[in-house]
């Protein structure tokens, strides 16, 4: 086989014809050849590619191109942007197939395309721009399922640049637990020719983040029928997946509120007839005689019990609407803390930060929230464990959304609870402010799901994180009088 010496000559008149340059490295990315032309196609300017020590000085993207190619993988066509030593951005297209040398040992060649001006007018460029206006990602791959085209969507919905996704295996974005199916699929569709759905996938963004994946795959075939890839959509589910349960919460609340509002009234004057009658009791039976005055007690001590409990359903219903007042509400929480954890075994830091501003709030109904998330956080540990609450002003500046909830840009009133508990299972704790969700045995479900209609009546935002076996963290936003 000839030496790069003896064909350079060959490649450089090839690449002078066109906007072409040529490259080859080894295994390492170092580079072993660059075309005269390649400084002109990167508009860094200089003579057989001054300055180009590895693939990667390139782009860094070529990295992965060189990856495929290392596994004997044929790359048909990426593409990925430069910036020139002026500031212009250039889009350059590359193919990749591995070659080997005389006495060099395994190469990857490298052929670089600049087509920015494809990209502003026809063909390639056109194509691209119709892909890139669909709202669902398209992508298309080879028969080993290496990425070789994709849409701007699609890079949004991974979380990979352009230059990342091409070059990559279908098996980097999909759930371990689902790449098996989804490679059956792709089987299926190249033994029949007949495309498929995929349906209920998990994908796996470059940060981590597990999605709701939908999609399609058909096969592509060449101009003798032959099938020589895939392509297909994928539509991201996460927004449609975070509506519905935020309905089906809202039903199972309004389901609440009705039972709620139904019963509150009557189940009230019966309460008050009992406790009304006990007091009297009281009031005839003789003092001397202790086991009916224990009785007494005990009964008006659960009836004052089905009285809060009737507080708590009436959240849900219309007249549980918050009773609001513009309080600093630092006391608030103090008493709080105080009475959730008179006689607990373990410590508790209250951090207040002085300045508080006002919040527009029901003192009782924060009192509740504030009480079921210290109940969760001594129940969730051995004594003696410790809890921490921090108020403090702070000023959100982006939109964040989790649990069905957005947290609004402005000014809030921060209070952050955390323990040293058992934590929350990840895959719980999406569920964990749903009526009824619960954890624990004999428990009703009903603490954090109360505490989310609260919030979410006072227009603030709650959230949760947590890590297992090291504790959880319940953090509440109360929105600062304007």
């Amino acid at each position: 086989m000839a030496e790069w010496k003896d064909i350079a000559p060959f490649i450089e008149g090839m690449a002078g014809l066109s906007d072409i340059a040529f490259c080859a490295c080894g295994p390492d990315g170092v580079l072993v050849y660059a075309s005269g032309s390649m400084p002109g196609i990167l508009g860094r300017g200089g003579q057989g590619g001054s300055g180009l020590k590895k693939i990667s000085d390139i782009s860094p993207g070529l990295d992965d191109v060189l990856a495929a190619v290392a596994r004997d993988v044929k790359v048909p066509r990426s593409e990925f942007t430069v910036q020139t030593a002026s500031g212009e951005r250039r889009v350059l297209s590359c193919t990749a197939a591995p070659a080997k040398g005389a006495g060099t040992g395994p190469l990857a060649v490298f052929v670089l395309h600049d087509i920015t001006r494809f990209r502003d007018g026809s063909g390639k460029g056109e194509w691209q721009a119709i892909i890139d206006s669909l709202e669902d990602g398209y992508y298309e791959c080879d028969l080993e399922g290496t990425f070789t085209v994709a849409n701007s969507a699609l890079n949004r919905i991974t979380g990979y640049k352009a230059e990342e996704l091409i070059g990559k295996n279908y098996t980097s974005f999909y759930a371990p637990e689902d790449a098996k199916q989804v490679y059956t699929i792709y089987h299926e569709v190249f033994v029949t020719g007949s495309p498929a759905r995929l349906i209920n996938f998990k994908g796996i963004t470059k940060s981590g983040i597990r999605k709701s994946i939908e999609g399609s795959v058909s096969p592509i075939r060449d101009e003798k029928g032959v099938i020589r890839g895939f392509r297909g959509i994928l539509r991201d589910l996460s927004d449609k997946t975070r509506i519905d349960k935020e309905l089906l919460r809202a039903r199972k609340l309004e389901a609440i509120g009705i039972m709620a509002g139904g019963i509150a009234h009557d189940y009230n004057n019966a309460l008050t007839a009992v406790l009304g009658n006990i007091s009297l009791a009281k009031m005839e039976a003789d003092p001397a005689n202790a086991s009916m005055m224990e009785y007494l007690n005990d009964a008006e001590l659960a009836s004052m019990k089905a009285v809060d409990l009737t507080r708590r359903l009436s959240t849900f219903a219309r007249g549980g609407k918050p009773e609001r007042s513009v309080v600093d509400c630092s006391d608030t929480i103090r008493s709080t803390a105080s009475t959730v954890l008179s006689g607990y075994a373990g410590t508790c830091d209250v951090l207040i930060h002085n300045d508080l501003w006002k919040v527009d709030i029901d003192e009782f109904q924060i009192g509740q929230v504030i009480t079921y998330i210290l109940n969760n956080a001594v129940e969730s540990m051995s004594p003696p464990g410790h809890i921490t609450i921090a108020v403090e002003n702070v000023v959100v500046e982006q939109e964040e959304s989790r649990h069905e909830l957005s947290l609004q840009p402005g000014n809030f009133v921060r209070i952050s609870i955390s323990d040293t508990g058992v934590g929350i299972p990840p895959e719980e704790i999406n569920n964990i402010f749903d009526p009824y969700y619960s954890t624990k045995e004999m428990a009703s479900g009903m603490g954090l799901a109360t505490s989310y209609a609260i919030i979410k009546r006072h227009h603030g935002y709650i959230d949760v994180r947590s890590t297992p076996e090291k504790g959880s963290m319940f953090i509440l936003y109360l929105p600062v009088v304007q």
